[in-house]
């Protein structure tokens, strides 16, 4: 076979195996990345210090998108949005439910 044409297909056949190991490079970054975004996600919510309600009523106004971002901040849902119906839970029913 001719030199160059052998010299080629062995470029080649280098290049193929450093794509492989960077694709699975590439994997494993897109995983931790993944794994870091959600543990800051955790720490968000933590971060909020919500009641068990409170934060059923955040998340599912999450999956709904009614949770609305502003610019690099977020319309915080906490007591505002939730104290009226609490306090009318209060009214008739003299305590608050848990």
């Amino acid at each position: 076979m001719n030199k160059k044409l052998q010299k080629v297909l062995d470029e080649i056949e280098k290049t193929e195996t450093k794509i492989a190991q960077w694709q699975e490079h590439l994997k494993m970054l897109l995983v931790q990345k993944k794994q870091l975004e959600d543990t800051e996600i955790l720490k968000s919510i933590r971060s909020m210090h919500l009641e068990s309600r409170e934060l059923l009523q955040v998340l599912e106004k999450l999956q709904k998108g009614e949770f609305q971002l502003t610019g690099n901040r977020y319309e915080n849902p906490r007591k505002s949005d939730f104290s009226e119906k609490e306090e009318t839970k209060e009214e008739t029913n003299g305590e608050r439910e848990i």
